[in-house]
């Protein structure tokens, strides 16, 4: 967890990290990230692992071990959170504590789309082996180094105000909890719904609106201060809204989606129009703007399509 910034500040800290499975070094000012030198030994050791569906890996089985015996009994259920090998290091040379580079780690994820911690077991469910799996964009040229120092810029500009780096790295845990495979229609909408009440409640923070912004006009407040068309499920002078509102509320509230329990029903059969799809590239578009890089042409592409868009920064 996040904590208050105001501490002695630190000399260098460093944190492996991974799994990451090619080779990432990369200079932006303070910060380093360096691949460790069994990187390449780690990964083909770890595609050979059980439990690898396209390009994702699963959580392995839950076992327990019996007191008397010191028998393992493997479950029929996975143990969920799970742990991967690190096989990169980020050296901070004036971090203000280890959230600080936590905080690197999250946006780190977010920019390579793929699911990055130092921590022993952070992984839930499943998380993909191969960059991109997470996000609708691809970085162009040197993108990644000018992402680092937007991170860097982001946290130093809410020293004042940790809940910041707390709310994108929420965002950014929720829009990833919603690409897991196996998930049901309801579980990736509210993943989803959370990760844009999230950017709503960034947003609002440096930008409060004037007055009352209700759940219907959150994504459309948020596309018009980022200078992005208001898809038409947002427009909030519109029914989509109230309607994805709605669906929000009774899913929350009533434990109803599409009028049914939850898991019973799906939204937008026989339509066009893919929900989740449009909020998860929607989302991934807010989180672009909010880190800083609002004027890159990516925050105004489309997110009504399947394409992956190139993002260019620095």
């Amino acid at each position: 967890m996040l904590v208050s910034p105001y501490k002695s500040r630190m000399t260098e800290t460093s944190l492996d990290f991974g799994f990451y499975p090619g080779p990432l070094d990369l200079d932006a000012g303070e910060i380093t990230i360096r691949s460790r030198p069994d990187r390449e030994t780690i990964a083909a050791h770890l595609r050979n692992e059980a439990g690898i569906e396209k390009d994702w890996i699963y959580a392995p089985a839950q076992r327990s071990r019996d007191f008397m015996t010191g028998a393992i009994h493997e479950k029929p259920y996975s143990a969920r959170v799970f742990g991967l090998p690190k096989t990169h290091m980020i050296t901070h040379r004036q971090a203000d504590n280890e959230d600080h580079l936590t905080f690197h780690l999250w946006s780190l994820s977010f920019f390579t789309g793929l699911r990055l911690t130092a921590t022993e077991a952070g992984f839930l469910d499943a998380t993909p082996l191969k960059p991109g799996k997470l996000v609708d964009f691809v970085l162009l040229g040197d993108s990644l180094s000018a992402c680092v120092a937007l991170a860097e810029r982001f946290w130093s500009a809410n020293l004042a105000t940790p809940r910041q780096a707390q709310r994108f790295a929420a965002a950014v845990h929720a829009l990833f909890l919603a690409k897991y495979p196996p998930a049901l229609q309801f579980e990736r909408f509210l993943y989803l719904y959370a990760a844009l009440d999230a950017c709503f409640a960034l947003a609002n923070e440096v930008h409060p609106p004037s007055g009352h912004v209700p759940h219907s006009g959150r994504a459309a407040w948020l596309c018009q201060r980022f200078g992005m068309e208001v898809p038409a499920w947002a427009d909030a002078g519109g029914p989509g809204a109230s309607e994805v509102a709605a669906i929000r509320n009774d899913a929350v509230h009533e434990a109803l989606y599409m009028d049914e329990p939850l898991g019973f029903a799906l939204h937008g059969v026989g339509a066009s129009q893919n929900l989740t799809l449009e909020l998860e590239a929607l989302i991934c578009r807010f989180l672009v703007a909010l880190i800083g890089a609002t004027s890159t042409d990516y925050v105004q592409s489309s997110v009504n399509t399947r394409q992956r868009h190139g993002l260019r920064l620095g």
